[in-house]
C-alpha cells in the first residue's frame, strides 16, 4: 500500500473529502455517518474499533446531500445567533 494523503474539512456535522477519484460528502458525527462520493452512497457506524459499513442505493446521495445542506445551514445559524437553543 502506498502513502496518501488525507485531504478533506469539516463544517460543522458536515464532512467534505476530497480525493483522486472525486468530491465525498457525509453527515454525521462520531459512531453514526452516512456518506456519499464517487464510489456511491454508504452509512458507517462504530466506535472503539468495531466499525460496519453498508454500501446504499443510488436514491441515497440526494437524501445525504439534503442532509449536509440543511446541517449546515444549522450550525451557522446556531454560530451567529439566530437561532439559540435554551434546554
Amino acid at each position: 500500500m502506498g502513502f496518501y494523503l488525507k485531504k478533506g474539512f469539516n463544517i460543522g456535522p458536515v464532512r467534505i473529502n476530497l480525493s483522486k477519484s472525486g468530491v465525498g460528502v457525509s453527515v454525521g458525527g462520531k459512531g453514526l455517518r452516512f456518506g456519499s462520493g464517487p464510489k456511491g452512497n454508504y452509512v458507517h457506524a462504530g466506535r472503539g474499533g468495531l466499525y460496519y459499513r453498508k454500501s446504499l442505493s443510488a436514491r441515497w446521495g440526494i437524501v445525504v446531500l439534503i442532509a449536509a445542506v440543511v446541517a449546515v445551514a444549522a450550525y451557522y445559524a446556531l454560530k451567529s445567533g439566530v437561532i439559540s437553543i435554551n434546554l
